[in-house]
């Protein structure tokens, strides 16, 4: 049987595409794109970006003369309610009609939840994202409970977004002489290609300022806690405590004892490009729960997001 799957992982700063042989699991095609939250970029901006990765996915699948794909699976940040699951729907659909896709099965989900049934196999587990955004899931093997994510004018501490607010509001305050010395003040100031505090400000409120671009100055943290600067320290180690917050709220909402092992995931730039943000929140959730096991997600969410596609081909 020649099968086929599509999978789209709609982040905040970037959306993958891939094309899967439903039976190998081979990836056959992969593209990408900027962000397609459309909480943060809009609806037509957003269903821009999905329409033209589809319009690329077609061309491939012409070529291979494949008409039909089996499974589809759209894991899309941005899905936090019901509503949103309707505006992310009618989306998808409009995309998938402009680009003539036949599909057999359509899935629709939050891009983190998706993530967690492919890395934890569909076995009881949890999954804490810190990437431009933070948002925490556990699957007791039933049922799956979220905390988190509720984007940046909520909260989303401990996230890229968060980290890159606090490098900044450092460099204000000490430009200011209300905070510390910081020697990310010449880091943001070398990639912004700016002078002073004022060019600063200003980068800010550009048109072309995006949530994705600030939580890039939070990638600047980990050289200066190496090199021992103590504000990137405390920043960390405050970010560190956040996600722990997050991942306890989770875990208390699938009623987790603590007295049996459970596998703790965590992806997302904001831990794993910060060697101090995973050691603290390593050490604080097994100190509390010693049962479970911290680790690294080892591939990109769109590999996950892959079994939990062929899963659900598999289970059809």
């Amino acid at each position: 049987m020649n099968e086929w799957l599509l999978i789209i992982d709609g982040g905040a700063t970037k959306t993958a595409c891939a094309i899967v042989h439903a039976e190998s699991g081979e990836i056959e095609y992969t593209t990408s794109l900027g962000g397609s939250n459309y909480q943060a970029i809009g609806i037509a901006a957003a269903t821009e970006i999905v329409r033209a990765l589809l319009e690329k996915a077609r061309v491939f699948l012409q070529e291979q003369n494949i008409s039909e794909i089996a499974v589809a699976t759209f894991a899309m940040a941005g899905i936090d309610s019901p509503k949103d699951h309707q505006h992310v729907t009618a989306m998808v659909h409009e995309a998938i009609t402009a680009a003539q896709l036949d599909i057999h099965t359509l899935i629709i989900e939050n891009d983190a939840q998706a993530t967690l049934l492919g890395v934890t196999a569909g076995q009881a587990g949890g999954l804490l994202i810190a990437g431009t955004g933070a948002i925490a899931f556990a699957f007791d093997g039933r049922q799956i409970f979220r905390a988190g994510g509720w984007g940046h004018r909520a909260g989303d501490e401990g996230s890229g977004y968060w980290l890159g607010q606090e490098v900044i509001r450092a460099i204000f305050r000490m430009e200011d002489g209300r905070g510390e010395a910081t020697i990310l003040k010449e880091a943001v100031y070398h990639y912004l290609r700016i002078q002073d505090v004022t060019e600063l400000a200003a980068w800010l409120f550009r048109p072309t300022y995006t949530n994705a671009q600030l939580a890039k100055m939070g990638a600047f943290l980990a050289d200066a806690v190496a090199k021992n600067d103590a504000c990137a320290i405390r920043i960390s180690m405050q970010a560190a405590h956040e996600l722990v917050t997050l991942a306890c709220a989770v875990l208390k909402k699938i009623g987790y004892p603590g007295d049996e092992p459970f596998h703790f995931y965590c992806n997302g730039g904001a831990i794993k490009h910060n060697p101090l943000i995973l050691k603290i929140f390593s050490q604080e959730m097994t100190s509390m729960y010693p049962k479970i096991q911290v680790s690294l997600c080892q591939h990109q969410p769109i590999h996950y997001i892959i079994h939990r596609t062929k899963k659900a081909y598999d289970n059809r």
